[in-house]
């Protein structure tokens, strides 16, 4: 039984319009009145910051990926574990996710299992090694040999991750090990590679407190879902298999019409 305390969601918003973020905030706050945290870059307007706090979301400068050697997706774990060590409260529950191809259709940390770190699959049989850009992340970070020993198992997504505040904090540090400044900064034209390491570290047993939930159960990672397998339910919500209504929605915008769907429920052109 989980204890009674706050939960925390931390996002990105680097360096993006307000638009991109809106079904992201706006859903959010439709079904979760707890904090959350927007990693943001002064170089964008003033707008982005008076939006985000307009909607009780506190957003946190991250200027040092400017000039870090290490591209966003992978940088902002390091403004993560720098906001979790120095807080003054410990976090009953944390949501590290994407924001601009996230959607909320309940609250995130509603009906979830009792264990220290939930990771959230995607479409199942699809394994790492049919995946171009998964396998290349894993051979770019860890080598050819690390790739051949998992690349037989099921891709987990990294954009989406909760945890109690020491695993989510464990996991960060085990995310960065493996991104050495030398190494990155060969690497600046690729993006991604958090869920490269993200997945080597699931398959090899590095995260033994991990849980692996299957896709369309509470988090609905629609990338590579098969179109037919996807339907609008009442409200306009976006319907797993067995009609099942998943509080989180992910990658959407991979999918034209569902694009054009949260666009439109937006009041987005």
């Amino acid at each position: 039984m989980l204890p009674d305390g706050p939960n925390l969601v931390l996002a990105t918003a680097w360096d993006v319009e307000i638009s991109e973020v809106r079904p992201f905030v706006e859903s959010l706050r439709r079904h979760y009145q707890g904090e959350v945290m927007m990693l943001v870059t002064s170089k964008r307007s003033a707008e982005l910051v008076e939006y985000l706090r307009s909607h009780r979301i506190i957003p946190v400068y991250f200027d040092c990926q400017i000039w870090m050697v290490m591209q966003v997706q992978l940088a902002r774990y390091v403004r993560y574990g720098e906001i979790l060590r120095g807080a003054s409260k410990q976090y009953v529950r944390i949501l590290l996710t994407d924001a601009a191809d996230v959607l909320f259709q309940g609250d995130p940390f509603n009906n979830i299992p009792d264990d220290e770190l939930l990771c959230f699959m995607e479409v199942s049989g699809r394994t790492i090694g049919q995946c171009e850009s998964d396998s290349e992340w894993i051979q770019q970070i860890f080598g050819s040999d690390a790739l051949e020993r998992v690349k037989n198992y099921d891709i987990s997504c990294s954009g989406t991750t909760i945890g109690s505040h020491r695993a989510i904090v464990e996991y960060i540090d085990l995310l960065l090990q493996p991104a050495k400044p030398n190494l990155m900064a060969r690497l600046m034209n690729y993006r991604g590679h958090d869920q490269g390491i993200h997945n080597y570290l699931l398959h090899t047993g590095a995260l033994p407190k991990a849980r692996l939930i299957p896709n369309g159960q509470h988090v609905y990672t629609v990338g590579r879902v098969n179109d037919a397998e996807i339907t609008l339910g009442p409200g306009g919500t976006i319907l797993a298999p067995g009609a099942r209504l998943c509080p989180i929605v992910h990658q959407y915008n991979y999918k034209p019409a569902l694009l054009a769907h949260v666009r439109s429920a937006f009041g987005l052109t």
